[in-house]
């Protein structure tokens, strides 16, 4: 069981709801802790989040004991996105559809709405991208 939760976090409808989840709750804090922050300072935040999610996630490789079956998959999944950008542009989508919706909650962060638009778009195209390329995020082989 937790090796199918540790395979499916990151893709399909588990991976999109994290995603809107940390969106929307990047979105929040910043109005809570940083109302005044501008779209400059709102995207830098989104930036350092999008490396502290990358680290945090480098840690759990280490010292989650997996089976040889899941860190193959990881490891798969880790030289796609070294070698096709659009595999972690494309996760940009449920980053913005987030940001876009707790902006529109709380109508008051007007940086909200430019950001959550450019990661939304910026997502998008980088998922047509993907799409072109025909790849998949399964381990080639059935796993």
């Amino acid at each position: 069981m937790l090796e199918r939760v540790l395979l499916n976090l990151d893709v399909g409808l588990p991976g999109a709801i994290l995603r809107v989840a940390l969106g929307a709750s990047l979105a929040v804090v910043l109005h809570l802790l940083l109302p005044s922050a501008g779209l400059a300072a709102s995207a830098g935040w989104l930036a350092a989040m999008l490396f502290g999610l990358k680290a945090f996630t480098a840690v759990a490789r280490k010292v989650l004991p997996t089976t040889p079956a899941v860190r193959a998959t990881w490891e798969w999944r880790r030289n796609l996105a070294r070698y096709y950008d659009s595999y972690q542009w494309r996760k940009l989508v449920w980053f913005g559809v987030g940001i876009l919706a707790a902006t529109g909650v709380s109508r008051q962060q007007w940086w909200g709405m430019r950001l959550g638009a450019g990661c939304l778009l910026s997502g998008a195209l980088a998922e047509l991208a993907w799409r072109q390329k025909r790849l998949t995020t399964a381990l080639p082989g059935g796993r």
